[in-house]
């Protein structure tokens, strides 16, 4: 089925990096970086089926030119650690075809990229020769500047953050899940931008190989990446066949339960008893999930803030009160000067000095012992004796808060099982209210539910439809339309489903 990948990375000279090269060897070209002097060819390549830059109408047309545009990007930074470009890279679903991929990949660049003013050069890519088959991606360089038909402007920090990469992954969720549905119909398979957590999905995610490990797997050489991807591929497995397993044991069992036949009306009045009794069970455990805190867990940093905020304030405090003194002590010898009783008058003047100097003395030390005080608390934070309290600090904390989240993520999978139980009771109850109407009276179920609701709503299911199935389509069809509108609540009869 179609998978969901989009990740955002700086292109940063920090690291040593040009967005010229990047551009080059994504859309496998030469490119002249004339900030280095260098020539990047990566024409040798391969494996880009389509590549292309797309700017705002704004923007000078010469950016159309790849190799313009991002030499002009470099030569806007003049920063030794600027970030140069931007890099969303995404998963394309393979089961599209290489045409359909492309419009894709415009659509989305067109509506969340140039729209919000960034010029972006995207490169399709095949799956490596030795790897896996379905990995269609793509790289998308995005400037970092805003641009005018003058050429580019100030930085655009709207674009960056958790934030903005958040909007950008539900943008490409619900283009792609769009397409898909366009070219495979209603039925096509469908992605979701949230982590397995966030879905209540009880499967653990793989790590990403990298490729250093990617190269040794290929080989056939085993790396520690792929051990861990293998070894969490083998809990997942086991995750999915255990239901399975445990369905196919409940129903060997179950062959031994006494069974007769009951009154159809029985069943169903048995069935809105479990289904209310399960959506109170899963009622309760959705009060209690939003009654969970589940804070995120303390920073070292958030903890040595908080042990020097005193002390720094009291810095703060001890250096603003030493500049209004040398401030106010300024102002007074100035005004002094004009004063002719203080001319004429040394004793006064002698005094007036001392009084200036001893004031200008106890705000020195002050700010000299505020800034001590503040000095030998951050020295110990940084010492064996610091570092033991940090850690003591962080560890009970942080145990908490992964027990509030690992409470939230199995209130969450309890209460995802708990839908799909009631949706089966329901569908199941309907059935049965199909077959009342098409005028069934009995209906042969096990005398007691030992092995659990699971079970005896397979079984009853089973039967039901194998009841419904001995009467003619145009009656079935009938039939199914008034139970309908009965659990509509447009139709006298039962009362309907809740």
């Amino acid at each position: 089925m179609a998978q969901f990948r989009l990740e955002v990375q700086a292109i940063k000279r920090a690291d040593g990096r040009s967005s010229v090269a990047a551009a080059a060897y994504r859309a496998a070209t030469s490119l002249h970086d004339k900030r280095l002097e260098m020539t990047f060819d990566y024409t040798a390549k391969g494996g880009v089926v389509f590549a292309g830059v797309m700017a705002p109408e704004t923007a000078p047309a010469q950016f159309l030119d790849r190799e313009m545009l991002w030499n002009a990007a470099e030569a806007a930074d003049k920063r030794a650690d600027s970030r140069t470009a931007r890099e969303v890279l995404i998963s394309l679903p393979h089961e599209l075809t290489d045409d359909q991929r492309h419009a894709l990949v415009r659509a989305f660049v067109t509506q969340s990229l140039v729209a919000r003013g960034m010029i972006a050069d995207y490169a399709l890519h095949d799956p490596d020769a030795h790897g896996d088959q379905r990995n269609h991606h793509a790289h998308i360089l995005v400037t970092t500047r805003r641009v005018t038909p003058e050429g580019f402007a100030f930085k655009a920090r709207d674009w960056d953050g958790p934030e903005a990469v958040r909007s950008l992954r539900l943008a490409w969720c619900e283009i792609q899940n769009q397409h898909l549905r366009q070219h495979l119909g209603p039925d096509a398979p469908q992605v979701s931008h949230h982590s397995l957590t966030h879905q209540a999905e009880d499967r653990e995610p793989t790590i990403h190989l990298g490729p250093a490990a990617s190269g040794m797997e290929r080989r056939g050489e085993a790396s520690d990446r792929g051990d861990i991807n293998r070894r969490i591929e083998d809990r997942n497995a086991a995750r999915k066949e255990g239901p399975a397993k445990v369905r196919d044991l409940e129903d060997r069992m179950a062959q031994t339960l006494e069974r007769g036949p009951y009154p159809i009306g029985a069943v169903i009045r048995e069935f809105e008893t479990i289904h209310a009794t399960m959506v109170q069970e899963r009622d309760a455990w959705a009060r209690e999930l939003g009654r969970l805190q589940r804070p995120d867990p303390p920073r070292a940093g958030e903890i040595v803030r908080e042990i020097l905020a005193e002390a720094g304030a009291d810095r703060t405090r001890a250096v603003q009160r030493l500049a209004r003194t040398e401030r106010r002590i300024e102002e007074g010898r100035v005004r002094r000067a004009t004063l002719a009783r203080w001319i004429k008058n040394p004793a006064r003047m002698i005094w007036a000095a001392h009084a200036e100097l001893n004031a200008l003395a106890r705000a020195q030390r002050d700010a000299r012992l505020a800034r001590v005080r503040w000095e030998v608390r951050r020295d110990w934070l940084r010492s064996a004796d610091g570092r033991a309290f940090l850690a003591a600090r962080l560890d009970p904390e942080k145990q908490a808060a992964e027990a509030a989240r690992r409470e939230g993520r199995t209130l969450e999978r309890k209460i995802k099982r708990a839908n799909k139980r009631i949706e089966a009771v329901a569908r199941t109850r309907t059935k049965l209210l199909v077959a009342q109407a098409l005028g069934e009276e009995t209906l042969v179920a096990p005398s007691q539910m030992r092995l659990g609701v699971s079970q005896a709503v397979r079984e009853i299911d089973r039967r039901v439809v194998d009841a419904i199935a001995g009467h003619p389509a145009a009656a079935q069809q009938k039939s199914l339309d008034k139970v309908q509108a009965l659990i509509a609540g447009k139709a006298p009869g039962l009362r309907p489903q809740r």
